[in-house]
């Protein structure tokens, strides 16, 4: 199944708004609440509109076109040889092929998102090293989503 940017982008905002309502506390600068762990509360929550498919926080596999699992690595470092190691925030794949790899997501917290270069490099890595149809940079503040960045 193909997802425009639109649906995508309103499943996100659903499935943010869910979160906010049932767990605030992961939206409180002052909370200081890891990305892993608001990553893996939203992974709950938008596994619901990915029917067929796995919704995964930090999975850090994907499948060869042997169905063989190997490490989740990309070339981050143009001058290293050797690809990196990644362990993206959330998928929405299946695990059994290389060939659905519908979304992936780098999340930061607005308070601190000193990083977000790196994340928007990786997520450009995604999409051209390893197929990935849709790519997100979602930052979130105290009243929600303050940025949603899209690559495909």
């Amino acid at each position: 199944m193909t997802y425009t940017i639109e649906e995508l982008e309103s499943l996100m905002t659903r499935a943010c708004e869910k979160l906010m309502a049932e767990q605030p506390m992961l939206f409180n600068k002052q909370a200081n609440i890891n990305e892993r762990t608001f990553a893996g509360e939203l992974k709950e929550k938008i596994s619901d509109y990915f029917d067929g498919f796995h919704t995964s926080a930090e999975y850090n596999r994907m499948t060869d076109e042997n169905g063989i699992q190997l490490p989740k690595r990309i070339q981050l470092n143009p001058f290293d040889p050797e690809p990196s190691s990644v362990f993206p925030d959330i998928i929405v794949h299946r695990q059994e092929d290389g060939e659905h790899n519908i979304l992936i997501m780098e999340i930061k917290m607005s308070w601190k998102n000193g990083k977000k270069a790196d994340d928007l490099n990786k997520l450009k890595r995604y999409i051209k090293e390893l197929r990935y149809e849709n790519g997100l940079y979602l930052e979130i503040g105290e009243k929600g989503i303050t940025q949603m960045q899209w690559f495909h």
